[in-house]
């Protein structure tokens, strides 16, 4: 079994642990290190079918106020935790379909998306969602 270490933005360390073949260890490491770079533009960011896990669907973003965005998505068969991507930062990893960000400033615009946790396997990012909280 070989451990990756990942650091993302305020996670200061998460360990994914992989029993895959050297091959499958490389495709998860390239999906790893795409999300890693900046950005939250259009499409999901990921090949399809790479994990074989789903995309989540039915991602909705609302301002609930100038300092609290409210999310919520479908949920994903078999998924143990979602990671939340807002832009190419990650505040937060939770185990249930909805999410109340409440580190966003009034008056900006934000770009969501959210990816599934299957038996220890990080799937594809849903399509992006945008936001603007008013002032």
């Amino acid at each position: 079994m070989k451990n990756l270490l990942v650091a993302l933005g305020v996670l200061s360390l998460t360990t994914i642990s992989c029993t895959k073949s050297d091959e499958g260890l490389q495709t998860n490491q390239s999906e790893i290190e795409s999300k890693r770079r900046p950005g939250g533009g259009g499409g999901s960011g990921e090949p399809s079918g790479t994990s074989g896990i789903p995309q989540p669907t039915g991602l909705s973003a609302t301002a609930a106020g100038p300092t609290q965005v409210n999310l919520t998505w479908n949920s994903v068969p078999g998924a143990t935790s979602y990671w939340i991507y807002r832009g190419s930062y990650v505040p937060a990893i939770v185990t249930t379909t909805n999410y109340a960000d409440r580190t966003v400033s009034p008056g900006t615009t934000y770009n969501y998306a959210i990816a599934a946790v299957v038996n220890s396997t990080l799937g594809p990012k849903s399509s992006w969602v945008t936001v603007t909280t008013p002032w």
